[in-house]
């Protein structure tokens, strides 16, 4: 009964670590030819659809503790499953348990620094912001004070002509 259980750790380690590893491989890459002859003629590729882009760094980041976190809980779910058939000991039940507990401390840890790096980033950005509108008003306060004032004649204040008003008055006149 016990190789039964053994058996299956190696299948569900393989399922979650290898598989994964296996479908993410890189297969854009030509493969390596030890040998190539005079005979065989070189064929120039064709112009392939260029692979599918990668998560930026952070998305992949996240992505990856999602699905730790899925595999994870899988896990404590089928050993608890296991055990309380009484497939296998209550204690299987420990190590699942504790890598769970590992992986959300792992979390917390996490969201800790990235909180930290936000605050970095905002303080960053606010010193940039403050530092451009300083410069900014330094630079009207530089060109108001270089700035030539020239007078302008002021207009005659004569009346202006208009041949359509001679028979209308304003109301009151």
């Amino acid at each position: 009964m016990s190789s039964a259980v053994l058996y299956l750790a190696i299948v569900a380690v393989w399922a979650v670590v290898l598989v994964p590893m296996w479908l993410r491989r890189d297969t854009s890459r030509p493969k390596k030819t030890d040998e190539i002859t005079e005979e065989t003629p070189v064929e120039e590729e064709e112009e392939a659809p260029p692979p599918a882009p990668r998560r930026s760094g952070r998305a992949a980041v996240i992505a990856r503790r999602r699905r730790r976190t899925f595999g994870l809980t899988v896990l404590v779910l089928a050993t608890t499953v296991v055990a309380a058939t009484g497939l296998a000991p209550w204690w299987t039940i420990l190590p699942a348990a504790v890598l769970f507990a590992a992986h959300l401390a792992l979390l917390r840890v996490a969201v800790r620094i990235d909180a930290a790096r936000r605050r970095e980033r905002a303080v960053v950005a606010a010193a940039a912001a403050r530092a451009r509108a300083e410069r900014a008003a330094a630079e009207r306060a530089a060109a108001q004070q270089n700035a030539d004032v020239i007078e302008l004649d002021p207009r005659p204040q004569d009346e202006v002509f208009d041949q359509y008003a001679d028979d209308r008055r304003v109301v009151g006149e």
